[in-house]
């Protein structure tokens, strides 16, 4: 069974227990496709997120600022961002969503006693990243409390130290 289809089926299960809580939590982001996330890692709203793999790139061209989107890049760059997202792909840390690893849960409008709940439901079976997600910025790692997404993935991979770039 996929990630998501495991996500979708607790989330079904704890919505037929709490059957107020329709359309109050409800899966977002799933599986995407390297360029996909490559516009995720440039999107200025995520300007302090992903600096490893940021300062990589920088390095790796000898250049000083970041491009602002994808299609600013050149061939030789795209191979790279392909290349270093692909090495990570299905991986917590890493880019799961890009290796179909995890799947997102908008859990925005649930107070911190359903939150409590869901997430109790969804860590019998799989690993959470709590995230902050705004139109303007994205912050990972945050209390429940704070939380308005889950970020539902699997362990498989680790990644070593030397070649983590998120």
């Amino acid at each position: 069974m996929t990630v998501a289809a495991t996500v979708k089926e607790i989330v079904d299960a704890f919505l037929k227990e709490y059957p107020a809580l329709h359309g109050k939590v409800y899966l977002t982001s799933g599986s995407r496709t390297w360029e996909e996330q490559l516009d995720i890692i440039l999107d200025p709203k995520r300007k302090a997120n992903y600096k490893n793999i940021k300062n990589a790139f920088l390095k790796h061209h000898s250049i000083k600022v970041l491009p602002a989107k994808r299609s600013a890049l050149n061939a030789m760059q795209l191979a790279w961002w392909k290349r270093a997202i692909m090495n990570q792909a299905g991986k917590s840390p890493g880019f799961p969503h890009v290796g179909g690893m995890a799947q997102d849960v908008s859990v925005k409008n649930l107070g911190l006693e359903d939150k409590k709940k869901l997430k109790a439901k969804l860590e019998k079976k799989l690993h959470i990243l709590m995230e902050y997600v705004t139109g303007t910025k994205s912050e990972y790692g945050v209390s429940i409390s704070i939380a308005n997404v889950f970020h539902v993935y699997q362990q498989v991979h680790a990644v070593s130290p030397r070649h983590h770039h998120n």
